[in-house]
């Protein structure tokens, strides 16, 4: 704990004309004229006396709600502050120190109490950006009651938020080449016992009505549909470019934040959907929640929380990471820019019979159209996003035709 006691500028200003005052007593032989003079020099070293013993013993527990929301959600802090000692003095002050993406700090004020009075403040945060924010340490300020002097506590802890991408809701792409009723893996009422059930579920709005499966549907009251199968469980690969490269160096970068959230927002529509996903970043590092993992969602939205670009220069890596095992199903490049030097390894992943999407957030108009000529070159469907244009939008253009 850090302690710092002294005089305020108007403390200063009545000691120095305490101390002027005996000066001249002295100067002019009149003793009698010192009492005034002693008593402006007195008072405001008696203030910081009396702020002293409060100075050293204060407790700090602080309290988020939730601990971890995604960019751009409130959080809630309760900050408790608990002096061990007597506190005599006037207004008190508090704040938390903050992080930067969670905004200035702000000081709240507290009446003037005499004792062990412990001073409850609540604020609200609304984090910028994705990572782990730290809230605290928590400083405390206490004036006397004439403000001529104050004592200033730094109460070191700190309490750890954690941020996670912003996540948008993304429609079924039942109509995009390549997936035909991949997104349509939803199991529902699988235990009632019969075994055709296995391959029933709930309908959905532009269900084929002859696919109405009646005896299902009598049984359990709801309309239910026939689920086509297949031979395989579907599975995607969603690859983020996260080198440094492909970004500017401010913190954070707009481009990486919106590359971030869609990889975000694709990973958790396809979880739902029923996918097995790998995540891949540009240095080959791979996270792959098992389907009978629990806690998938949080755990991939924690990783991505956690993102720091990469220094590799190519994204080489990444696509040998990405092909092992994920012959024959999707794949999802989520990329922040793309040159001559990153074709052949396009090229490679679209001839491992894969169907092969990408996002692309270019720096300028003309490098983002430039960019997606290149990656359709090789066979690839591109669409254009980036910050300012909506993850949902981005995503339908692989359902509308506007990804060739």
């Amino acid at each position: 704990m850090r302690a710092g006691t002294g005089l305020t500028a108007r403390g200063w200003t009545i000691l120095g004309t305490g101390i002027a005052w005996c000066l001249v007593a002295a100067f002019v032989g009149q003793r009698d004229l010192w009492w005034p003079g002693l008593f402006l020099v007195l008072l405001p070293l008696g203030s910081l006396v009396l702020l002293l013993p409060g100075a050293h013993r204060v407790r700090v527990s602080r309290r988020l709600d939730p601990p971890r929301v995604s960019a751009g959600q409130i959080v809630r802090v309760d900050l408790l502050i608990d002096p061990q000692s007597v506190t005599v003095g006037g207004p008190i002050r508090a704040r938390d120190r903050l992080g930067p993406g969670l905004g200035e700090p702000r000081w709240h004020d507290s009446p003037t109490r005499l004792g062990r009075w412990q001073q409850r403040f609540t604020y609200e945060l609304r984090p910028a950006w994705r990572g782990r924010h730290k809230v605290g340490p928590a400083e405390r300020s206490v004036a006397d009651g004439l403000g001529l002097a104050i004592t200033r506590t730094v109460v070191p802890g700190t309490t750890e938020l954690l941020v996670t991408p912003a996540i948008e809701p993304l429609p079924n792409l039942r109509g995009a080449s390549g997936l035909g009723v991949a997104t349509d893996t939803s199991l529902l009422r699988t235990g009632h016992g019969a075994a055709d059930d296995v391959l029933i579920r709930e309908y959905r709005h532009g269900d084929d009505v002859r696919r109405v499966h009646w005896r299902s549907t009598a049984r359990t009251g709801a309309l239910m549909v026939r689920r086509e199968e297949r031979s395989w469980d579907p599975s995607a690969t969603v690859l983020i470019d996260n080198r440094a490269s492909a970004y500017s160096r401010r913190t954070p970068d707009d481009r990486l934040e919106w590359v971030v959230s869609a990889a975000a927002s694709i990973a958790i529509h396809l979880l739902a959907d029923g996918f097995d996903i790998n995540i891949v970043e540009a240095d080959g590092t791979v996270l792959s929640p098992h389907r009978a993992m629990s806690g998938r969602e949080s755990l991939v939205l924690e990783q991505l929380a956690d993102l720091k670009t990469s220094t590799v220069p190519t994204l080489g890596e990444a696509f040998t990471a990405s092909a092992r095992g994920a012959e024959g199903q999707l794949l999802i490049a989520i990329l922040g820019r793309v040159d001559d030097g990153d074709a052949a390894a396009f090229t490679r992943a679209r001839r491992q019979g894969r169907t092969c999407w990408a996002l692309l957030a270019g720096a300028t108009p003309h490098l983002a159209l430039t960019g997606a000529d290149l990656v359709r070159s090789t066979g690839w469907r591109c669409a254009i996003g980036g910050p300012g244009v909506p993850v949902a939008d981005a995503w339908r253009a692989f359902n509308s035709g506007d990804a060739r």
